[in-house]
């Protein structure tokens, strides 16, 4: 076996690893809990071409508090079996202080999907435009690495993921944001794929780091 397929086969069990010890952290011990509910549509138009559309839902405060959704939708094309390219638009808005404030975000992404023996890796990386009307305007850059892992006991269709996403600011220059998680994803049926998992959300709060537990579930449909 190469070091490349070693480190490869080894990066599930790391992850596992970390997520463990920090589920155990003191960083844990004051901390909010939520919930991300997402909706992704994924439309082929042609062998290259299609369209895809993610919305959310997030709460906070022990669930109590839907504090934050959006909505929105782009154009992509795959450019090979692996990589493919998007663009398009997403409008989010934020509840502070009781009022539901907009924020535009125009975003390019490149995706990149690959298997080796049962694992699945996926990398996205997206850089968006972010406006406001309340703040100034920022430039995101996010990183996400899913990893999905085989079947075993769990049956064909079940299997297991773990996940980590960055957020980084241009504007302020640092990282806003870190997710941290796994769970399970079922297809029970062609075009339907659900998830339901846990994530530590570690963010950013003025000069402060927080912390949120979150759960967050999924209905990924695809035509």
């Amino acid at each position: 076996m190469c070091p490349m397929t070693i480190r490869l086969t080894m990066r599930p069990r790391l992850l596992f690893f970390i997520l463990i010890l920090l589920t155990g952290s003191p960083l844990f011990a004051e901390s909010d809990s939520g919930g991300s509910y997402n909706l992704l549509i994924k439309i082929g138009l042609d062998d290259d071409w299609f369209i895809i559309s993610r919305s959310n839902l997030a709460s906070r405060d022990d669930f109590t508090d839907t504090f934050f959704r959006y909505t929105g939708g782009g154009l992509g094309y795959q450019l090979t079996d692996s990589w493919s390219l998007r663009g398009g638009y997403r409008r989010a808005w934020i509840q502070l202080q009781g009022d539901w404030l907009p924020e535009n975000r125009f975003y390019l992404e490149g995706f990149y999907a690959t298997r080796w023996d049962a694992y699945r890796l996926t990398n996205r990386a997206r850089i968006e435009r972010r406006t406001f009307d309340y703040r100034e305007d920022d430039v995101r850059l996010r990183n996400e690495i899913v990893i999905e892992g085989p079947a075993g006991l769990l049956g064909e269709s079940l299997k297991p993921y773990f996940e980590e996403e960055f957020f980084y600011s241009t504007k302020a220059d640092r990282f806003e944001a870190n997710w941290l998680g796994g769970g399970l994803a079922w297809r029970p049926a062609k075009g339907v794929k659900l998830k339901l998992g846990y994530r530590w959300n570690r963010f950013r709060v003025g000069g402060d780091w927080r912390n949120r537990h979150v759960l967050v579930t999924g209905l990924n449909l695809f035509f």
